[in-house]
């Protein structure tokens, strides 16, 4: 498979096989059990890790290792919708994810991570925090707090599952077009 270039780390992803987290654990293995409901999810899977720095380019560069990382398995018709759920973790991972005073020596402390299992496409986001994701009554002059409504309605599910050890996976599942 030809290497994809982004400034995640390095400039060749393993698009079969997603390094652990640093807990030592994939992040995807705690959301897959939580959608069995909506298809099979068991069979061959391929996931793709991106880890984010805490900064405001992080939701460009969750969006550039999506469309790459569709387009490699063939899923380029799914690319505008997870890029716009995909952004929208990865902000809502940098605006509460990050708890305040939060201080790691992991120079990225965000993980994007694409799941490609049986009919769905998984975005998961984590971050440091355990707090649960709030879906607000947006407010018809606010400028935020819609985040969660549009994955809502741009996803075939989803949730969020606390990890081991410490923090949580945000997850959104898309359906893949069948052929």
């Amino acid at each position: 498979m030809p290497p994809y270039r982004t400034s995640c780390t390095s400039t060749r992803h393993e698009l079969a096989e997603e390094p652990p987290s640093p807990t030592g654990v994939r992040d995807s293995a705690h959301v897959l059990p939580q959608l069995t409901a909506f298809g099979p999810v068991f069979g061959h899977s391929q996931d793709a890790m991106c880890p984010l720095r805490a900064n405001g380019a992080a939701p460009g560069v969750a969006r550039e290792f999506t469309i790459g990382t569709l387009r490699a398995w063939g899923l380029a018709d799914l690319a505008d919708d997870a890029t716009v759920i995909v952004s929208e973790l990865v902000t809502n991972a940098l605006r509460y994810g990050l708890p305040a005073g939060f201080v790691t020596t992991d120079d990225r402390p965000i993980r994007l991570t694409l799941v490609r299992h049986g009919t769905l496409v998984v975005c998961v986001v984590a971050d440091a925090s355990r707090q649960e994701p709030l879906v607000r009554d947006p407010c018809d002059i606010a400028e935020n707090g819609r985040g969660l409504h549009v994955i809502e309605a741009l996803s075939r599910t989803w949730g969020w599952t606390p990890l081991p050890r410490a923090g949580k996976a945000v997850w959104a599942a898309l359906a893949v077009p069948q052929a």
